[in-house]
């Protein structure tokens, strides 16, 4: 499984990856853009990645716009392919944030801060991910 972890605090990246390196191969970033140009470069080279987290508050680029454009590069370079889970992480201060992205942006689902390993597992198995007995 490849997974995508866009997050500005490398503390939340680090607990994030360490929840998820078991299930496979995690690129981690600290921009919204630099997430934007991994998810499409690996999307244009049809090696997309299984599940992407995005912060909502980041430098650069933020979350929700990533999200979008993330959307639009779908639509474009495989129009007809089901989407690829993406989870918006936020703080409690942006919750709202989070569920705009849920509702009108496209995200798979979200994560209030801090995250547990629990319900990583728990938001990975909704969405089909990983069988029921893993983690």
């Amino acid at each position: 499984m490849k997974i995508l972890i866009a997050d500005d605090e490398l503390h939340n990246r680090k607990l994030l990856r360490d929840s998820l390196k078991s299930f496979g191969q995690c690129d981690m970033t600290s921009d919204g853009k630099a997430a934007l140009e991994l998810f499409v470069t690996d999307l244009e080279d049809g090696e997309p990645y299984d599940i992407v987290f995005l912060d909502i508050l980041m430098p650069v680029m933020d979350g929700q716009k990533t999200l979008g454009r993330m959307r639009a590069a779908e639509k474009r370079v495989q129009p007809t392919a089901k989407e690829i889970p993406i989870i918006m992480v936020t703080g409690m201060d942006s919750s709202l944030q989070a569920m705009q992205a849920y509702f009108k942006g496209g995200c798979s689902d979200y994560l209030t801060k801090p995250v547990t390993r629990q319900i990583l597992l728990e938001k990975m198995r909704k969405l089909k991910l990983i069988p029921d007995e893993e983690g």
